[in-house]
């Protein structure tokens, strides 16, 4: 049978043949933050299907897919998986100039009696 491969995101893919496959799955660990599988997929993959209640695994992927984590162990409180969530887009913050000639962010201009300044020139404008 042929391989069908979808890539979701830059992190999540599926592969489709005899059975299916999900790359970018990650397990939580006791102190909270999250690993990814790896090569452990196909096993916490089998641990979400036993601890998860669901049918198989392609129930379990189309419930990770939807956004939710799933148990996969019951004895632990932070036995999670989920799948990877994509990157965060940087946002880069808007620059202005002050009328004290130092060029910073907008979200941190201060307004003076004189005109704007930054922070470093503050005291010396508001005289």
């Amino acid at each position: 049978m042929a391989i069908l491969s979808i890539k979701i995101n830059s992190m999540i893919k599926i592969n489709k043949g005899d059975g299916m496959k999900i790359e970018g799955l990650q397990y939580q660990l006791a102190n909270g933050n999250w690993m990814d599988c790896e090569e452990r997929t196909d096993d916490f993959l089998a641990l979400c299907v036993k601890y998860g209640k669901v049918e198989n695994e392609i129930a379990a992927i189309e419930k990770l897919l939807s956004g939710k984590t799933m148990r996969n162990d019951s004895a632990d409180w932070y036995s999670n998986c989920r799948v990877k969530p994509a990157p965060r887009p940087v946002v880069k913050a808007e620059m202005i100039t002050c009328s004290c000639g130092c060029t910073i962010p907008r979200g941190i201009v201060m307004n003076t009696s004189t005109g704007t300044s930054c922070p470093e020139c503050f005291d010396r404008m508001s005289l």
